[in-house]
């Protein structure tokens, strides 16, 4: 599946459709949301169990990225980005990067 078939599937679930400051605010705090569910829960993971992660911490990740994936999308969609051209920039960046640190 591409970035982009993602996110034309994530539109069809999406619970505020129009491109009002309602349908942005959803978008925008749904993904700030679930992003702040995975910091809370590894900072726990951290501080009680030195970084290890369970199964039950390994499912939850799982299902919070997935969440995070959704509210991307959808955020995107509403700003009528691509997620195929943002993943492809970012991994560029990221190379960019990281041949800047190798020198």
């Amino acid at each position: 599946m591409s970035m982009d078939d993602f996110q034309k599937q994530a539109l069809q679930s999406v619970a505020i459709t129009d491109k009002t400051v309602a349908g942005l605010a959803h978008r925008a705090l749904g993904l700030s949301g679930e992003a702040g569910i995975i910091s809370n829960a590894m900072k726990k993971v951290i501080r009680d169990r030195n970084g290890q992660l369970t199964d039950d911490d390994k499912a939850l990740l799982k299902e919070k990225i997935g969440d995070v994936m959704y509210y991307a999308a959808v955020l995107a969609d509403y700003a009528d980005l691509s997620l195929d051209e943002i993943a492809a920039a970012q991994l560029q960046k990221s190379a960019a990067f990281k041949a800047s640190r190798n020198k």
